[in-house]
Parts: structure tokens; C-alpha cells; sequence
């Protein structure tokens, strides 16, 4: 069960990130990550009444919740914004691949939360990602692009929250229900953009210029935030994370098809790298 939603929630993220891709042309990351959360929270009211009217919700919460809730909120919303950002600035494939650091950090970040220790095969692993990395950006004889460069390190930071958030996330979905769990994190993420979207007209008109994309990609975020959760209900954050990157190699081949992306081969190839990388990470962690 929990490596079926796992994976499939990383269909739900390639779509996400290609629409979220596609509107960046035209708004900027404030704009794009308050709809990100706002245009989920409808999704969320309906899902979890009909959830509730066939018995399988109850609005319980037991101690310690609210407190998760407000920490991940609070990485999410770093987060996101500096993926949108990432995504104005970057090309998909690239930004894609830095996202799929967020395991290495969720395990560098292990013995802090839960105390657990690195062994010889993660170093592999990591080792391993560094490469992939340096093959994704390598380019000989040729100029370094330093937008992109800006992309890569907006999108390597937002790894590194993500990466938090799903320690906080395995917290929180302990106690209460994915979806309990997805809307509060969501309706208190929303809230730390409402001051900066409430600023700006501009913003506010961007928003319902492209409402029914945000609306699509909202249904998206839910979907991909309810089966992450309950991945997690199940299954060790790491373990759900490096199933969850199955989506860059999707996100590579996007970015080359339907954004006619440059450097198709060299970028499959560091990706491909880049989740061994993040496998073997994986095998470390639980020997």
C-alpha cells in the first residue's frame, strides 16, 4: 500500500511541477506558490467530507499535532517558493534533478531528528550524487550560463526544506489522518502569502488571469500530498522519498518534449546517476 501510493504520487508531482513549470513564464514564485496552496484547499474541504460521509475520516488529531504542523508549514513555505523561483529561472530537467538531492539531506539531517547514523553505503551513494550533479552541469569549451547556475542553487535549497518536510511530515501523519494532515499543512502555508499577495494588485490579478491552470495544478497538489502522506503512514520518510523521485527522469523527458530542453542525453544520463545515487543512500540507511 505505501509503495503504491509512493509512486504514484510521483506521477502526481511530474504533473504538478510541469504545470507549475508552465506558468512561470508568466507569474512570479509569491504568486505561483500561494496558488499552490490556496487552489488545494477546495480539493481538500471535498475530499475530506466525502471521506467523513463513508466513515473513513473522523477529524482527530492527538498530541504534539499542531506543533508539526506549524514547523513543516513553515519549511513548506520556504520550500515551495524557492522551487516556483527555481522554476522562472531554470530549466525543467535541471531544476528537476537538484530537487532529487532532497534524500541525501533527509539523511544528513537523520541524526539530528531521529538519531540515525550514516553508514559506508550512503557515502557511496553520495558520492555518487555529487557526480551526477557535476555531469548535469558540465559543459566544455562552452560559457557558464549564470542563470542557470541561480536556478541550481534555488533549487538545491529547496531540497534541503523539502527534505525537512518529510521528517515533519512522518510526524504529523502519526497523528491524524493524511488528509487532516495535507490540509492543515496547507491552510497555514497558504496564510504566511496572504500579506504579500494582499500588497500587490498585480499579484492578485495574476492570479485570476490564470485561475484554471492554478485550479488543475491545485487538484494535482492534493493528489500528490494525500498519497505522499499515506505513503509515509507505512513506510520510512527516506524509502518514500527515493520512490518519489522516480518522477525526475519523467521531468527530464518532459522538460526535452514538451519544452524542447537542450542537452537531453547528457541530463538523462545525470539523472540516472543522480537516483542510483539516491538508491544506494537508501540501501545505506536501512542496513
Amino acid at each position: 500500500m505505501g509503495t503504491l501510493a509512493a509512486l504514484v504520487s510521483a506521477i502526481f508531482a511530474t504533473s504538478k511541477d510541469l504545470l507549475s513549470k508552465r506558468v512561470s513564464r508568466d507569474v512570479d514564485g509569491t504568486v505561483s506558490t500561494f496558488a499552490s496552496f490556496f487552489f488545494a484547499l477546495p480539493f481538500y474541504v471535498v475530499l475530506m467530507g466525502l471521506l467523513w460521509i463513508l466513515g473513513y475520516e473522523d477529524f482527530a488529531w492527538s498530541a504534539g499535532f499542531w506543533g508539526y504542523v506549524l514547523i513543516r508549514s513553515i519549511t513548506d513555505a520556504a520550500a515551495e517558493w524557492l522551487k516556483m523561483t527555481a522554476f522562472q529561472f531554470g530549466d525543467l530537467s535541471v531544476v528537476a534533478c537538484f530537487f532529487s538531492l532532497s534524500p541525501i539531506f533527509l539523511l544528513l539531517l537523520s541524526p539530528l531528528i531521529t538519531g540515525d547514523a550514516l553508514t559506508s553505503t550512503t557515502v557511496a551513494g553520495v558520492v555518487l550524487v555529487v557526480i551526477g550533479t557535476v555531469l548535469m552541469v558540465y559543459r566544455p569549451g562552452t560559457r557558464v550560463d549564470r542563470t542557470q547556475f541561480g536556478a541550481i542553487g534555488l533549487a538545491t535549497a529547496a531540497s534541503v526544506f523539502f527534505a525537512l518536510n518529510s521528517c515533519f511530515d512522518r510526524l504529523a501523519v502519526q497523528t491524524a489522518s493524511p488528509t487532516m494532515s495535507g490540509f492543515a499543512m496547507t491552510a497555514l502555508s497558504c496564510a504566511f502569502f496572504v500579506p504579500a499577495m494582499w500588497r500587490s494588485s498585480a499579484r492578485r490579478i495574476a492570479v485570476l488571469e490564470h485561475a484554471k491552470l492554478f485550479t488543475v495544478r491545485g487538484a494535482l497538489e492534493v493528489g500528490f500530498m494525500v498519497l505522499k502522506l499515506t505513503a509515509l503512514r507505512y513506510l520510512s520518510a527516506p524509502y518514500v522519498v527515493v520512490l518519489q523521485r522516480t518522477s525526475m527522469i519523467l521531468s527530464v523527458l518532459a522538460g526535452r518534449y514538451i519544452f524542447k530542453e537542450q542537452h537531453i542525453g547528457q541530463r538523462l544520463l545525470a539523472g540516472t546517476v543522480i537516483f542510483i545515487g539516491v538508491v544506494v543512500c537508501l540501501f545505506g540507511s536501512i542496513d
